[in-house]
């Protein structure tokens, strides 16, 4: 096995490792939340199911904002920690930046965080609906990170869930769209409101205009690595874009 193997076998093994100790911090977080929730104030089964809705719609959002204008800022510590993301997709240490976070403790602070005005209007309200909120959060933030492992890592994906793979590629591939990493509702309604001109070579760039990569990556190696159900970024990125460079953060 030579460097390069071994350092993405070695990096692969830590990234599957933090993805889980993530999901756990994102069960019991959700977990604890729900039941606060529900202890402390009076709820109903459809108040629950509609907090489930509005949850998983409040996450969509929030996706897209946090991705968008923290991370695509152009300035900052988080956006500089995201465009190592971007700019070691096809280097051996890659898996190293798939996760959301590096700990699990950002995984909690991030639901805490996030709770906070839904528990004032739980307060406001006396209601407890809200723990159906967080119940569909901590869905949504598991299907997004392993939506977006399996993307950029490789790993089997139904049929169905293969365009939402191709979108978030194409984020990578072209432009600054398409913040939202596998459900693109607020990406949708983006374009609708504020349609942007579409070039199959335009390079990934923060939103003050600062290029990701110093070379364009061609759209088809992206949306080609999409096949029988396995998405191997790594394989059609090093054959396609060998000699992409990369900026140093």
């Amino acid at each position: 096995m030579n460097s390069d193997d071994a350092i993405r076998s070695e990096t692969k093994a830590q990234g599957l490792r933090i993805k889980r100790n993530n999901l756990l911090a994102a069960v019991l977080s959700g977990a604890v939340l729900a039941g606060i929730s529900i202890h402390f104030f009076p709820h109903s089964l459809t108040g629950i199911l509609a907090g489930f809705v509005l949850g998983f719609f409040y996450a969509n959002g929030f996706e897209y904002c946090l991705h968008r204008f923290l991370l695509h800022a152009g300035r900052g510590i988080f956006c500089q920690q995201h465009m190592v993301h971007h700019t070691t997709l096809n280097s051996p240490e890659a898996a190293r930046y798939v996760n959301f976070s590096r700990n699990p403790w950002g995984v909690v602070a991030l639901f805490f965080t996030n709770a906070l005005p839904f528990f004032f209007l739980q307060w406001l309200f006396r209601n407890g609906w809200t723990a159906g909120v967080f119940a569909s959060f901590t869905f949504y933030y598991i299907a997004f990170e392993e939506i977006h492992w399996r993307t950029h890592m490789g790993g089997w994906l139904p049929k169905w869930l293969r365009p939402a793979a191709r979108h978030h590629l194409l984020h990578h591939a072209r432009d600054t769209g398409r913040f939202n990493v596998f459900l693109p509702i607020c990406d949708w309604l983006a374009e609708w409101f504020h349609p942007q001109p579409r070039s199959g070579f335009e390079a990934p760039r923060c939103l003050n205009g600062t290029p990701i990569h110093r070379t364009r990556v061609p759209v088809g190696g992206a949306v080609h690595s999409i096949k029988s159900g396995r998405i191997d970024l790594f394989h059609e990125l090093s054959r396609t874009h060998a000699s992409n460079s990369m900026i140093a953060l």
